[in-house]
Order: structure tokens, then sequence, then C-alpha cells
């Protein structure tokens, strides 16, 4: 019977804490320490997150099971959030 080879990719880290800045940019702290910025403007548009232009509901934003989750049950893809967030400097 074969070893099934698993690729080398590491997963991404774990959100630790989420604040929120201006224009829909949350700021996101990561287990390995790492605080990167993630633009969500550009998935306002998409019917899945458009309930988030509410700024009441945007500002609920906070970290379930390591990714970025909002009151009304919407989250990000944890590789998502790492992946496409940029690193603050």
């Amino acid at each position: 019977m074969e070893e099934m080879i698993t690729g080398s990719r590491e997963l991404s880290p774990d959100a630790t804490s989420v604040s929120i800045l201006q224009d829909y940019v949350l700021r996101v702290r990561f287990v390995n320490g790492e605080l990167r910025d993630f633009d969500m403007k550009p998935l306002l548009c998409r019917k899945c997150y458009q309930p988030l232009n509410n700024d009441l509901l945007f500002q609920t934003a906070s970290i379930a099971y390591g990714t970025v989750q909002w009151a009304n049950g919407l989250d990000l893809d944890p590789e998502w959030l790492y992946e496409d967030s940029v690193p603050v400097k």
C-alpha cells in the first residue's frame, strides 16, 4: 500500500485579535506575532458580504476559531485572511 504524500504548504496562522480601522480595514494580529491589515472594501460588493456595509454590524468583528467573525455569523476563510492581508510596517 502506498503512503499518501502530503504537500509541504504550511497552514496559515490563526488570528488572535482584530481592530477595526477606518475605511473598512481590519487590523489583525496572528498567533505568530505578525500584525497585518486586511482591506474589506473589495468584498463588500459580494452578495454574501453586503450586510457588512452596515457600520454597526461591521463593528461587531471579533475572533472566533482563529479567524474574524461578525455577529450575524459571517466570517472569513483563515487562509484568505492571512494571505490577502498586508504586513503593518
